[in-house]
């Protein structure tokens, strides 16, 4: 005889054996023993939580001849048909191949027979979901008036693609994830049943790796048999898994933006043969975990071990929400794109070093904080002003006191003259050089500059275009106050600066910095430069 998988030997043949669903079976066998049992059931959840087991099930209890209405004897001629497969009363569809409307109408054709021996005739119609259109409308009225003899239970994994026309005329039974607890009990009287010795830590990795599906938790336990695993060691050896320590130090690494330790321990699982698409995704999910405890120390998932509760705890105090955010969705991203990649060694390396080179993230409550103290550094005093004493005929002062007044009232006009040389000073006028193409050449802007120091000094101001070395211009915009508060507060360098100009940017960055180029497509290209400011700041 051909060996039977664990997930078909271990199947509930009775309503007491189902597993995690309790709330199901208590709606069903209250509605068999009232009589009050819908001839259209729709059971939707994710494989293998006994959809189609719960299923055959009822139709047992339909057709048993024991005198409970709730639960199968399985001892009758009805049920071991039933579990058999082999009853004329008890039809299975697989809606995924036989989906169009000539099958449809075929079993609409059949409703009309009476049952063969038993008292009802049951369609169970899985992955109904994948039924056309077509055979779906045809189903409609067979569905909501069938013969007296006659119940439909359609089981699927994506109900939101079913018709709203099917939906309505079903009753719903939603069959969730199995309980992790539930779940590592299960595989515990499983592995004792079949005589084998299985430490907890393996089986609970097992029950981990099913994610609430018991179906694939008995089929990782038969495998895991046929290995001979007694231990988690030996069960990582065998599926190949990702160490949770070396998860646990990757995440680490990330934390601490260590690239070489990352890189280093990644190359070590491609030696080891993890499979890095697993790793990737046990990555993601114990990002996940830890931004369920950074949020609240109740979210902590029930199936971890009390030491990776307790790490997790940890590092949620060391780490902002804002970081464990942005790293969650980095690393979601580079998890999808390795799916893709033929790759996938060199891009789960590059998903780590983008990682990596992303910086410490702030959180928004200090940003506030230290714009707060940045803003109360600029306001001035408060104290009573001095009498004003008439104009000092000093170039600088002159100048100086110009500056201060158009910071007040004009701060657009001052982020443009502030980064350029004082003007000189020929009697009673002042000439100020004005580089080529600066938004400064622009009439109204000239017009207004010139009433404000007719205004403050009672001199004419007169412009000239003066070129201008770059080096001098880097220099004097990395000079201004704003942006040595800015790295003061904020950390950083300035990798690159680009004055917006009335013409093409010019771009000042040092022979060794990073610089954006655009090429033929690039929407930056022909972007025009935004008036009123003076420069664009990279910072590293």
């Amino acid at each position: 005889m051909a060996y039977l998988v664990l997930a078909r030997k271990y199947r509930p043949q009775r309503f007491a054996e189902v597993v995690g669903q309790p709330h199901v079976v208590r709606t069903l066998q209250n509605a068999l023993r009232q009589g009050r049992l819908a001839h259209a059931l729709l059971f939707s959840g994710i494989r293998g939580i006994g959809k189609t087991t719960v299923a055959r099930i009822v139709a047992k209890a339909l057709n048993c001849e024991g005198s409970d209405p709730a639960e199968p004897c399985n001892r009758c001629s009805s049920c071991q048909e039933i579990t058999e497969g082999r009853s004329l009363d008890v039809l299975e569809i697989d809606a995924a191949s036989n989906r169009g409307i000539d099958e449809i109408r075929e079993l609409r054709e059949n409703l009309k027979f009476r049952p063969a021996r038993g008292r009802a005739k049951v369609y169970i119609i899985d992955e109904a979901h994948m039924l056309t259109r077509e055979a779906a409308n045809a189903l409609l009225k067979s569905l909501e008036e069938p013969p007296p003899h006659v119940f439909f239970i359609l089981a699927t994994t994506e109900p939101h693609k079913l018709p709203v026309t099917i939906l309505s005329r079903c009753q719903r039974y939603e069959f969730r994830r199995i309980p992790f607890p539930l779940l590592v009990d299960h595989l515990r009287q499983v592995a004792q049943a079949e005589g084998a010795q299985i430490e907890e830590e393996a089986l609970a990795l097992l029950a981990r790796e099913a994610e609430g599906s018991l179906r694939d938790a008995l089929s990782l336990l038969d495998q895991a048999l046929a290995y001979g695993v007694r231990t988690r060691q030996e069960l990582i050896e065998a599926f190949g898994l990702a160490e949770r320590g070396l998860v646990e130090a990757l995440a680490r690494a990330v934390l601490r933006r260590d690239l070489p330790e990352a890189f280093q321990l990644a190359e070590e699982a491609y030696r080891q043969g993890v499979d890095l698409l697993y790793l990737a995704e046990s990555l993601l999910f114990f990002f996940r975990e830890l931004l369920a405890a950074k949020i609240s120390p109740q979210g902590i998932p029930e199936n971890l071990s009390p030491a990776e509760a307790a790490l997790l705890r940890e590092l949620s105090v060391e780490v902002e929400t804002e970081e464990v955010l942005l790293l969650f969705q980095h690393l979601l991203q580079g998890a999808e794109a390795l799916k893709r990649t033929p790759y996938p060694h060199l891009s789960f390396e590059l998903t780590l070093a983008r990682i990596c080179e992303l910086g410490k993230v702030v959180s928004l409550r200090e940003i506030l904080a230290k714009l707060e103290t940045l803003s109360s550094a600029e306001v001035p005093s408060q104290a009573p002003a001095p009498p004003q004493a008439q104009p000092s005929t000093s170039k600088s002062t002159t100048w100086e006191g110009v500056l201060e007044a158009v910071r007040r009232e004009k701060p657009r006009l001052y982020a443009l003259l502030s980064v350029l040389a004082p003007p000189r000073e020929e009697g009673e006028r002042l000439i100020l050089s004005v580089p080529p193409g600066s938004l400064l050449a622009e009439r109204d802007l000239q017009e207004e500059v010139q009433a404000l120091v007719r205004q403050k000094i009672g001199k004419e101001l007169l412009w000239e275009e003066s070129p201008e070395k770059e080096e001098d211009l880097r220099g004097r915009l990395l000079e201004r106050p704003e942006v040595k508060d800015t790295l003061a507060i904020f950390g950083g360098k300035v990798a690159w600066i680009k004055p917006h100009n009335k013409g093409e940017a010019r771009d000042v960055s040092p022979p060794d910095a990073t610089t954006h180029e655009a090429g033929p497509e690039d929407p930056k290209k022909d972007r025009p430069a935004s008036r009123g400011t003076c420069g664009t700041y990279g910072f590293g």
